[in-house]
């Protein structure tokens, strides 16, 4: 019978090598800042959508005041309110703007369009939102 002698591999009771451990720690950096990237978008999103409801409650209100002012209108002066309005969101000062337009249709002088738009920064971007109603006379 032949003994046969058990010889130890190089790295059998020495742990992991340092290429090993560097490699897993690049998997799991690159793991790290995906979720922290994907975290922060969904965070954008969130504040760009909470900004879009504001904006369109903003202008559903602002239609409603100037429909409400455009029926007592010539008696009265016609009133578009304040051009702005800066709310508290997430936090956060935003400033809305209106940019509010009301004229005459063509062919028919008894209704009037109203165009109201709304602007807001969004960080870098410049966002904007728009409804147009028909009044009439």
């Amino acid at each position: 019978m032949r003994l046969h002698k058990r010889t130890k591999s190089i790295t059998g009771n020495r742990g992991f090598t340092f290429v090993e451990v560097m490699v897993s720690l690049v998997v799991l950096c690159s793991g790290i800042v995906l979720i922290y990237k994907s975290f922060f978008l969904c965070a954008d999103y969130l504040n760009n959508l909470t900004c879009r409801l504001y904006a369109s409650s903003l202008i559903d209100e602002k239609i409603g005041d100037i429909s409400k002012s455009f029926t007592e209108w010539p008696a009265h002066s016609l009133d578009f309110g304040n051009t702005f309005s800066i709310l508290d969101i997430n936090h956060k000062a935003i400033r809305f703007t209106y940019d509010i337009a009301l004229q005459p249709l063509i062919d028919v002088k008894t209704v009037w369009q109203l165009d109201v738009k709304l602007s807001w920064n969004d960080g870098r971007r410049i966002m904007h939102m728009q409804r147009s109603t028909y009044l009439l006379r």
